[in-house]
């Protein structure tokens, strides 16, 4: 007996051990002359979509996104439970993704606290208006523990490679697990990695040869004393806005910040003006009457909440090139700078941007500006030529010997796979397609969740996602929406494989493309969002609003894939001819009756 007919067999048993009438057994009854032998290969004895078997849907990464899925496919969506068996490889000995990695001095979310969590579980304790990274992951670890979405994880377990095996419709896993290699299958693979996670020493001559301390910003060294000391910060995105008020308030440290361009620091929503309260910080306290109300008050928690998520759905304005909003918006963020900065004419030049505000992601930064005027912390915008046992050296030909050089120069924004996935057959070369290859110059995604030639492969935060405007965690949430329509469709539906067309990926691509040239992320500054390029396409943003990403992936476009099943013919799935329900003397079988 193979394992699909035990399992069947399994299921045509009463609680007693007696076997049930099957459903075929009901049809011969009212339908003696039919003969059930003709077209044995469609005519089944199961109702219509009834899985065959669950499909294993493998997801790499036990962060937000990942865990989130895992909120949908047990909780959210618990008829999953009977579709799919679901496991989280996560490297890691702890869940946390970005959260659990980053913990440099001064590390916070730069997305208002109470839109930044769970969907299905937001938290009314957020002590501040922007949350610190610990916090955040106290928070995504408290979650995960409340609705055992660890239930599925394996810790310390690494994807190495995934490849597609076309014959029986699955990818042919290579896993790590606590050093030991091993072999497994997957019908589906979700990434949710995530694009800001695998961090990198910058290309820098001489970098190392120092003998001073050295550290990065996502592999922050706690151990150190970093007071008394010179301390070089290169770079100027997030985490170097944030680490430079941190070294400058430390005794005795004289701090110098590295950087080739300025950037926006400003504050789109000043916390004080949402909260009614005075503009005493940019980083204000709930307090625990505010935090007492929300606990006690659920709607006006979602209240809050939602007048957040409104305000920037609804500042996408501010993002088209040359708008009035865009132009408004520019000239309020650099008259706020320049305010912080004292008007000092020298800082202002080198530090306030002539492009437009949210070229590069716009980076509230409470205490960056006002460092700059204090005596320990100075400034240099000469490119660094190279790096000795005991200095920086720029190309203007000045010399700055420092004690420590702190890295807050990024990650690897590639987006290519931490993993090796080989996908479809390369008819040119008979060899498979290989997403890192594909990507290595320019990511092209099908609306950011699929990519070309690999079949049943979903992700998280992929190339041209909601990811420089809206709520981050809600695309993550429309997209794990999404990805359960598929699964669903594919266990329910005997799919045995899709893989977005080609014409589908080009024309998504070239339509963002022609979106972004009215957008500000493509005016002349250098960002991650083109690869750390002034010129060149937008890989990471969605070309338009949010509000037209939730619209896109709302449904599923299946005239976009190419679609193989499992079954010659495809409509094998309708099984018997009848619905479960149907077999059940209590079912209302009129229920679409509605006058």
């Amino acid at each position: 007996m193979s394992e699909y007919e035990a399992k069947r067999s399994a299921e045509t048993q009463d609680g007693l051990g007696t076997e049930r009438a099957k459903p075929s057994d009901t049809l011969r009854k009212h339908r003696p002359d039919l003969d059930t032998r003709v077209c044995s290969d469609l005519f089944s004895d199961v109702p219509a979509y009834t899985p065959a078997r669950k499909l294993k849907v493998v997801t790499v990464g036990a962060g937000f996104s990942g865990l989130l899925f895992a909120h949908k496919l047990q909780h959210q969506y618990p008829e999953m439970q009977n579709l799919i068996e679901h496991n989280i490889l996560e490297s890691r000995t702890e869940l946390g993704g970005t959260w659990l990695v980053n913990t440099y001095p001064g590390i916070q979310c730069d997305v208002p606290a109470h839109i930044y969590a769970f969907p299905f579980d937001p938290n009314p304790d957020w002590s501040h208006f922007y949350a610190s990274g610990k916090e955040i992951h106290d928070y995504l670890v408290k979650t995960t523990k409340k609705w055992n979405l660890d239930r599925d994880i394996r810790f310390g377990t690494r994807l190495q490679e995934a490849r597609w095996q076309p014959d029986s419709g699955q990818y042919k896993l290579t896993i790590l697990c606590n050093g030991k290699r091993e072999i497994e299958y997957a019908d589906v693979l979700v990434s949710g990695q995530g694009i800001l996670n695998n961090w990198k020493w910058p290309a820098i001559p001489g970098l190392d040869t120092f003998e001073g301390h050295k550290c990065h910003s996502a592999n922050w060294d706690h151990n150190f004393d970093y007071a008394h000391k010179r301390i070089a910060v290169i770079g100027n995105g997030s985490s170097g806005i944030q680490i430079v008020p941190q070294m400058a308030r430390l005794q005795g440290t004289q701090v110098i910040s590295f950087q080739r361009k300025p950037t926006y620091i400003y504050y789109r929503m000043p916390p004080s003006k949402l909260l009614n309260r005075p503009n005493i910080s940019g980083n204000p306290e709930y307090t625990e009457e505010d935090k007492k109300r929300f606990r006690e008050n659920p709607a006006e928690h979602r209240a809050h909440r939602r007048m957040l998520v409104h305000r920037i759905n609804r500042a996408f304005k501010m993002f088209v090139k040359d708008s009035p909003q865009s132009v408004e918006a520019s000239r309020s963020a650099r008259e706020q700078m320049a305010q912080k900065l004292n008007h000092d004419p020298d800082l202002c030049r080198k530090l306030i941007p002539e492009w437009s505000l949210g070229c590069r992601r716009i980076t509230p930064g409470e205490g960056y500006l006002e460092s700059f005027l204090l005596p320990n912390v100075h400034l240099t915008q000469s490119p660094i030529s190279k790096i000795t046992s005991n200095s920086v050296i720029t190309e203007d030909g000045q010399e700055y010997p420092v004690d420590v050089i702190a890295c807050a120069t990024g990650f690897e924004v590639s987006f290519q796979p931490q993993f090796k996935l080989f996908g479809t057959i390369d008819p040119s070369t008979s060899e498979p397609f290989e997403l890192g290859d594909l990507w290595k110059d320019e990511a092209e995604s099908y609306i950011s969740i699929c990519a070309p030639h690999m079949p049943n492969y979903f992700s998280f935060g992929g190339p041209n996602a909601v990811i420089a405007h809206g709520s981050l965690i809600e695309a993550f949430n429309w997209t794990a929406d999404y990805m359960v329509k598929w699964l669903r469709k594919m266990a329910t539906e005997g799919l045995k494989s899709v893989t977005p067309k080609q014409d589908a990926i080009d024309e998504f691509v070239a339509y963002g493309e022609a979106v972004h040239q009215s957008l500000v992320w493509t005016d002349n500054c250098s960002s991650w969002y083109k690869k750390n390029r002034v010129d060149g396409r937008v890989t990471a943003a969605f070309g338009g609003s949010a509000m037209l990403y939730k619209q896109l992936i709302s449904e599923l476009r299946t005239e976009d894939f190419e679609i193989e099943y499992r079954e010659r013919n495809r409509f094998a799935f309708m099984g018997n001819g009848f619905m479960d329900f149907e077999f059940d003397d209590e079912a209302d079988l009129a229920w679409y009756i509605d006058r």
